[in-house]
């Protein structure tokens, strides 16, 4: 019965380690994602400035977006919130390896900008996207 229980609690513990692990990463993966824009993101902030002092609304995107109406801002903690996110960008940064093109309407047509691979643009207003104007997104140069 001994030399059982000597084995017993050892497995159990190499079975239960690795789901308390992962448990942790998963809660902290949220506040790692939120708003630090790695690589291959293009992320989108609703204020300007990449939301500093403001509301930490965020959203990264990995791939074209012909519609941004029905998409959802990030929160500080990356929880989706309530607040849609079309017609409401202020500023994005570029981590996807590629140009990234904003467009004002869906389906990529309007006034539009490109954004090459690791720029900044705290302030879309001096854009000829302009500010809280985005409805889509295109990952290549600006037709």
């Amino acid at each position: 019965m001994r030399v059982r229980a000597r084995l017993l609690v050892p497995a159990v513990v190499a079975l239960l380690l690795p789901l308390s692990l992962t448990s942790t990463a998963q809660a902290d993966a949220p506040q790692i994602l939120a708003g630090s824009c790695e690589a291959p993101n293009f992320c989108l902030f609703e204020n300007n400035d990449f939301n500093q002092g403001n509301t930490n609304h965020w959203r990264d995107i990995t791939h074209r977006d012909n519609d941004f109406r029905g998409n959802h801002w990030r929160d500080g903690n990356g929880r989706l919130t309530d607040d849609d996110m079309n017609d409401e960008t202020s500023s994005v940064k570029n981590r996807t390896g590629v140009s990234v093109c904003l467009y004002q309407n869906p389906n990529y047509t309007g006034n539009r900008s490109g954004f090459p691979d690791g720029s900044d643009d705290g302030y879309l207003a001096n854009n000829r996207i302009g500010d809280n104007s985005a409805s889509s997104a295109e990952f290549a140069l600006c037709r």
